[in-house]
């Protein structure tokens, strides 16, 4: 593998180090915006000060190649983890804006990748908005070549705070298209009451409608059915998980302190407890770090051999960690008991977000389809 820079290698450690701060930070505010008319905003101008909202976008247009280039992996991963650890939902928003980035970095032309770092240097979010219901979204072709966007997404993180989603829509032909939609709110509508979570309340995940909104052909990305190409679809699994092994990281932490300030920590079960947690989060970890390497391994050999085994792993990855995080909330509980799960302990909140989060598409088929990796492979590890 390439050697990074100094530089950029520095930069790494710096993003690591700052993500640790953030989450602390961003650990409290999420106490004072667990509602689904809030929002970190003071953590997410945290992200924008210290440079996460660029660190994915190409060296030569202002960032640092983030998840982009062998060898930045394990420092996006690591970066996810611990913005998840202060605060799932942050951690979600952050893994939404780094896909979109990631999905321009590979489909983009070169215009797109400069405007679009110009963009999140100048303090714009991204997203990725692509669930939707019946009523989901299309493209109209215009005869002048610009086309109109209709139709509603829902799950849409971030409304009102991300101002560049990538929004998928259907062509005429039925194929899927990528753009990157200037928003408008003259032609948007906004629905708060679709959203009233269990958790993860303050993502404002809402629906929103388009109406009409008109794209130019260089709002477009990448050719009608680009989203769904694999690794990068199924592989993103990766990402989202990294945040979630943060949430559990942060309750095993928490637990521990809870623990010791109640004098609590010579109990014979509870130290069996907190054994398990620890044994499943640096699981988790263990998890982390291999992830890192097989996209690194992928990047610089994307073969349809390291396509396939990068898939399973994503898959293998994100049911082992939805396991571990599972195990360390359960402990948890019986660790702090009923008296632990009352605020300003930030535990119930924690399991609320992170018992919504874990609630990814598809988890039945991801399982069957690490079985039917091994089952046509001659070796049964990595």
């Amino acid at each position: 593998m390439k050697t990074l820079s100094s530089a950029i290698s520095q930069r790494y450690t710096e993003l690591i180090s700052s993500a640790k701060r953030v989450a602390q930070f961003a650990l409290e505010e999420a106490a004072r915006t667990d509602d689904e008319n809030s929002f970190p905003e003071k953590t997410l101008e945290l992200l924008l000060t210290e440079g996460f909202l660029t660190a994915a976008a190409p060296a030569q247009f202002g960032g640092l190649n983030l998840g982009l280039r062998p060898g930045s992996n394990r420092t996006m991963l690591q970066v996810l983890k611990w913005i998840g650890s202060g605060n799932l939902v942050m951690g979600r928003v952050l893994e939404g804006h780094l896909n979109a980035q990631l999905l321009i970095d590979e489909y983009g032309a070169e215009e797109q990748k400069e405007r679009f770092a110009v963009c999140a240097a100048n303090g714009e979010l991204f997203g990725v908005w692509n669930t939707q219901a019946t009523d989901g979204t299309i493209l109209d072709v215009l005869k002048n070549g610009n086309l109109l966007l209709s139709g509603s997404k829902i799950f849409a993180t971030g409304c009102n705070y991300v101002s560049r989603p990538l929004v998928t829509a259907s062509l005429p032909d039925g194929s899927w298209q990528m753009c990157l939609v200037p928003l408008s709110d003259g032609q948007i509508t906004i629905d708060k009451s679709w959203w009233h979570p269990m958790g993860m309340k303050s993502s404002r995940s809402f629906k929103i409608t388009f109406e009409d909104l008109l794209l130019q052909p260089h709002d477009l990305l990448g050719k009608p059915d680009s989203y769904y190409r694999q690794p990068s679809f199924s592989g993103g699994a990766i990402r989202f998980a990294a945040v979630q092994l943060g949430g559990a990281e942060r309750l095993l932490t928490e637990t521990i302190r809870y623990l010791q300030e109640l004098n609590r920590t010579e109990d014979p079960y509870q130290k069996a407890r907190i054994g398990e947690m620890s044994i499943a989060v640096t699981s988790g970890n263990q998890w982390l770090e291999q992830a890192a390497r097989q996209l690194d391994q992928y990047q610089l050999n994307p073969s349809q051999a390291q396509c396939d085994e990068l898939l399973a792993f994503a898959n293998m990855m994100r049911t082992a960690i939805e396991q571990i995080c599972t195990l360390v909330m359960n402990l948890c509980q019986k660790c702090v008991g009923a008296r632990g799960l009352n605020k300003p302990y930030h535990f119930e909140r924690i399991i609320r977000d992170l018992s919504t989060y874990l609630r990814q598409p598809a988890p039945d088929a991801s399982l069957a389809d690490v079985g039917a990796f091994f089952l046509n492979k001659n070796k049964v590890n990595f």
